[in-house]
């Protein structure tokens, strides 16, 4: 039954399904204010902003989880290719055949076990190296290219074994590289934090110090107008959801994520984001 949902349900589907949810769930957010409560929807309502915000942010959750749990086991799948390739240099050394190699470098892997099992068992059924290869997962280039290279190493024989040491090292420089383009990117998650933060400081300060008893003395100053201090708190609400969904993609790109793994860091904002607001509108609403 479970092979049955793994295979009807690949990882671009649910990829897909996952970071659509947050749409849905606010188009049924807003059926249910309109239809079921009969209280109506409005974009421009600061306490409806809230909810959105609230809604998009639990809708939010599973995607983050599954986005970080990817990119995690594709990571430790990466780091495992020069140890798999290492058992493997010594077992062809030690006169295995190739599928011997491999099942000694079976005690070497974790996440890459399952597809290298599911290899071992093709050829063992009688399969040619070419149809075998397909089990190894290719989800990144490195991956792509580890993949690429054992096919070709299974058909060149003796002469490619010796390759074994040079792609093995070129590997384990690339895997280090990944670690160091991660580490040295913490400065700038410092940075969409602090950015973020300001924004609500500043924000929180002009709604409260400013645009309020501007509103409620606008009528008063006709030169500028009526100001809907409603609309304009909603704005600066989805202000600071567009803006924590927007860190957390771009800071998935700039650590060199092949999956959306920073998500979680957005929730952390937008739920952040939800609670100052949400104080600031309970402890002093603003004029209507």
């Amino acid at each position: 039954m479970r092979r049955g949902i793994n295979a009807s349900i690949s990882r671009k589907d649910l990829r897909i399904l996952l970071l659509t949810l947050p749409a849905w769930a606010t188009v049924l957010y807003a059926v249910y204010l309109i239809i079921i409560t009969k209280k109506g929807f409005s974009l421009y309502d600061p306490y409806e902003a809230i909810g959105v915000s609230f809604v998009i942010a639990v809708s939010l959750i599973p995607s983050a989880l599954f986005e970080y749990k990817w990119e995690w086991e594709t990571s430790r799948a990466e780091a495992e290719i020069p140890l798999i390739l290492s058992a493997l240099e010594s077992g062809l050394r030690a006169g295995l055949s190739l599928p011997e190699a491999f099942r000694e470098s079976l005690k070497y892997s974790k996440y890459l076990r399952r597809d290298l099992v599911r290899m071992l068992n093709a050829l063992a059924a009688g399969e040619s190296i070419d149809s075998a290869i397909k089990y190894l997962r290719r989800e990144t280039p490195l991956l792509a290219i580890t993949a690429d290279y054992l096919k070709v190493l299974a058909k060149g024989g003796e002469e490619l074994f010796r390759t074994l040491r040079d792609f093995r090292e070129s590997v384990e420089v690339i895997v280090g590289y990944t670690g160091k383009l991660k580490e040295a990117t913490r400065s700038f998650l410092a940075t969409v934090y602090m950015v973020l933060i300001v924004y609500l400081i500043t924000t929180a300060i002009f709604l409260q110090t400013f645009l309020y008893p501007l509103a409620r003395e606008s009528e008063k100053l006709t030169m500028l107008g009526r100001i809907d201090p409603l609309a304009l708190t909603s704005l600066i609400i989805y202000g600071a959801l567009i803006e924590s969904i927007l860190n957390g993609i771009t800071t998935s790109y700039f650590t060199g994520s092949r999956y959306l793994s920073s998500l979680f860091h957005a929730l952390i904002l937008l739920f952040l984001s939800i609670m100052v607001y949400t104080i600031l509108l309970f402890t002093q609403a603003p004029p209507t």
